[in-house]
C-alpha cells in the first residue's frame, strides 16, 4: 500500500496542474497516492482530454487518484483544511505532501524530503528558487537578494527566516532546521492528528494559513526541517483560489489575523524562537518583511 498521500488544491490551473502530474510521475520516489480539490474551477477537470489522459496513466502505474469538487468556492486557506481532513478519513497514509498546483517537483523531490523525516524531524519542506521571468512581478523593495515571497516573523515583528527559498544559495544540499514550512511539504500523520489542518478564519486569499500551522506544531513539540537540496519551482501564475483587486486589502487583514495570533501565543513562541539556532548566513534585512510597516495591533 502506498504510504504518501499528495494533497492538491485545484482552482482554474488545468494547463498546471498536467505539469505537475507529469512531474510527480517521475519521481524516484513512487509510493504514493494523489488526492486533489477542485474549488469550484470555472471548467471542471474531467473536461480536459489531457487530464483524463494524465489521470489514467497515473493509475495504470498503481498510484490511487482521488477528486472531488466542493460545494462552492472555499478560498485557499479552507479548502488546504478540507483536503487533509478528507485524506485523513480516506486512507491510514503515514504522510501528507501539500503541493501548490503550479509547481513543477524536481525528480527526486520527494526523496529528498524523506532523508529530513528520516533525520527525525516531524514535517520536511524544500526551497522554492527565484523564477528569472515570474508571471506575478514582486515589489522590487522585498527582493533583496533574490529573495522572494514570504519571511517569518517572530512575536515582535522582527525577521527570523524566508519561507519560500530559506535565504540559501542552490549550490548544495543542507539540512537545517526551521520555524516554518512553504508550499510543498512532507507531513507526518501525527503531526495532522495534535494540530489538525489549517486555520479557516483567514480571508479567501489565504497568505498565513501555513505559518500559523507551523507556529502550532512548534508549540506542540513537532519539528521541521529544511532540505536545500529539494527543488520545486513555483509557476506564480495568477488563478488559482480568490484573487480580487482589493487583494492588498485581504493581505492586510490576514496580516492582522496572523499579528493576533503571535500576541495570544506570545510566551510559547517567545520560548521557540531564538537566533541561536539559526547559521549567520540566514542573517537577512527586516526590511524583507512584506507589509508589516502597514499593519498595526493595538
Amino acid at each position: 500500500m502506498n504510504n504518501i498521500c499528495i494533497l492538491i488544491n485545484n482552482k482554474d490551473r488545468p494547463t498546471e496542474l498536467f505539469g505537475l502530474l507529469q512531474s510527480l510521475r517521475t519521481q524516484t520516489l513512487q509510493n504514493f497516492d494523489i488526492f486533489i480539490m477542485d474549488d469550484q474551477s470555472g471548467t471542471t477537470l474531467n473536461k480536459y482530454h489531457f487530464m483524463n489522459c494524465m489521470l489514467m496513466r497515473l493509475k495504470l502505474e498503481n498510484h490511487k487518484v482521488h477528486i472531488k469538487r466542493t460545494t462552492f468556492n472555499y478560498g485557499v486557506s479552507k479548502a488546504r483544511h478540507e483536503i487533509v481532513e478528507w485524506a485523513m478519513k480516506e486512507g491510514d497514509y503515514d504522510f501528507f505532501v501539500r503541493v501548490d498546483d503550479d509547481v513543477i517537483l524536481e525528480q527526486n523531490y520527494l526523496e529528498e524530503l524523506m532523508k529530513v523525516i528520516d533525520k527525525g524531524y516531524d514535517i520536511a519542506s524544500g526551497v522554492t528558487v527565484p523564477m528569472t521571468s515570474p508571471v506575478l512581478e514582486r515589489e522590487t523593495k522585498h527582493l533583496k537578494g533574490g529573495i522572494i515571497n514570504r519571511v517569518i516573523l517572530d512575536k515582535d515583528g522582527n525577521y527570523i527566516l524566508n519561507g519560500d527559498d530559506c535565504g540559501f544559495k542552490y549550490i548544495d544540499k543542507k539540512m537545517l532546521p526551521a520555524h516554518h514550512f512553504r508550499s510543498c511539504a512532507m507531513i507526518k500523520r501525527k503531526v495532522h492528528e495534535k494540530v489538525k489542518y489549517y486555520p479557516t478564519t483567514l480571508s479567501n486569499h489565504g497568505f498565513r494559513e501555513e505559518q500559523i500551522f507551523s507556529y502550532n506544531a512548534l508549540m506542540e513539540g513537532f519539528t521541521i526541517g529544511v532540505n536545500t537540496g529539494a527543488i520545486n519551482y513555483h509557476m506564480l501564475t495568477p488563478s488559482g483560489g480568490e484573487r480580487f483587486s482589493n487583494s492588498r486589502e485581504l493581505i492586510i487583514f490576514n496580516q492582522k489575523q496572523f499579528l493576533l495570533f503571535t500576541k495570544k501565543h506570545k510566551d510559547k513562541l517567545n520560548k521557540l524562537f531564538t537566533k541561536d539556532d539559526m547559521p549567520d548566513s540566514l542573517e537577512l534585512m527586516k526590511e524583507n518583511n512584506l507589509l508589516m510597516l502597514e499593519v498595526k495591533i493595538k
